[in-house]
């Protein structure tokens, strides 16, 4: 059986290096073309490297294919593999970086094989409060402009529990606004857990909050093996050895920034790409953003990212008219082709045609905010 990594990064790289440890064969890493990105001629000794356009030797029944990306970067990779009628597909879980393992059964147990006979829906972000404890200028959630709005129980349950219906989520973020402001975070965690009980589940803080937790949040979160994701804004920064203390000594996984690789660094900088005008080239918009693998649910609708779901906010506190079609979005309760679906969300959307294929940058600030327009919308034009 041959063993090829998708994937060109640092993750692939630690992959590779934990598989060599147990002397497991790696014939090469492969991963999609992309405009923007050249293939790294070596990644992890002299194991070959190659694009899966290139690559036709791959023998589909009799080779392990090992996703090594990021969950939100999968969904390139799954949808090749998928109509390439690949058989032996296995995401690595990020999980296995928090420890080092002894065994190659230790390490075989964060190789999730993936079943593709039912849709597989790589990564899934939803808001479970709106407003935010930090005001972040430009917040691409327009939590700094929006209403206190928590999301009630009964409907984050019925709505997860259609997801969970439709298809087999690989990667679930809760996210806000501040998420740990919820009222009943304990709750979400547990109702998280029970309907994805096979899936990575991941709450995104600014971390303020930990230090005020209570034992029981924190116990929940532990036992339902849910992940806690830092963006360490400066605020975050001054205190971050007791939040990572208390997430220690509560037995809760971590990551900062969201990256295990990369240098951690206080965030210093927002950006946007968003017009008020709208541009039809949307195709490369869609194939730059940053964002274009945002799978974003909110109140029974899924799209491809954030922005047209979220978008009545910025609409109705400046009386702008960003307009959002039914082909932005998708009921979930409407779908009868999960993979349709996703393939959908793969693509661009008419709302693309709001963004642009490059970035307007500003410098983070917090505090009470009486935010501009021109921190949500492109300054300067190409």
């Amino acid at each position: 059986m041959k063993n090829y990594i998708f994937g060109t990064g640092d993750f692939a790289k630690e992959v590779a290096r934990r598989l060599d440890y147990f002397n497991i064969n790696i014939d090469g890493f492969i991963n999609v073309k992309d405009k923007n990105k050249e293939l790294p001629k070596k990644i992890y000794k002299d194991i070959p490297v190659c694009y899966l356009d290139d690559f036709d030797t791959l023998e589909k029944n009799i080779s392990n294919i090992i996703l090594a990306k990021k969950p939100m970067f999968m969904g390139s990779g799954i949808d090749y593999f998928r109509k390439n009628k690949f058989k032996n597909i296995y995401a690595v879980n990020e999980e296995m970086f928090f420890e080092k393992q002894k065994t190659i059964e230790e390490l075989i147990k964060y190789f999730d094989k993936i079943d593709l006979k039912k849709p597989f829906l790589n990564y899934l972000e939803m808001n479970i409060v709106y407003q935010c404890n930090l005001n972040c200028k430009g917040c691409a959630h327009f939590s700094n402009i929006c209403e206190n709005k928590i999301v009630e129980l009964e409907k984050f349950e019925s709505d997860l529990n259609l997801v969970a219906k439709k298809f087999n989520l690989y990667n679930f973020r809760l996210l806000g606004g501040e998420p740990l402001l919820h009222p009943q975070i304990d709750r979400i965690v547990e109702i998280s857990r029970n309907i994805l009980k096979k899936s990575r589940i991941i709450i995104v803080t600014n971390g303020l909050m930990i230090d005020k937790l209570n034992e029981n949040v924190l116990k929940k979160i532990s036992e339902c093996n849910v992940i806690i994701s830092i963006s360490l804004y400066e605020p975050t920064y001054k205190k971050i050895d007791k939040i990572l203390s208390i997430l220690k000594n509560n037995n809760i996984n971590y990551l900062i920034n969201d990256d295990f690789f990369r240098k951690i660094d206080v965030i210093k900088t927002f950006h946007t790409r968003l017009s008020d005008v709208r541009n039809v080239d949307g195709y490369n918009a869609n194939k730059i953003c940053s964002g274009r693998f945002c799978r974003f649910l909110r109140d029974g609708k899924i799209s491809k990212c954030y922005y047209p779901l979220l978008i009545d906010i910025l609409n109705k506190k400046y009386g702008i008219n960003f307009q959002v079609t039914e082909d932005d979005y998708i009921e979930l309760d409407s779908i009868k082709n999960g993979w349709d679906a996703i393939e959908k969300m793969n693509g661009d959307i008419p709302f693309c045609e709001y963004c642009r294929d490059y970035i307007d940058e500003f410098e983070w600030k917090s505090g009470t905010i009486n935010d501009e327009l021109s921190s949500y919308i492109l300054k300067k034009t190409k």
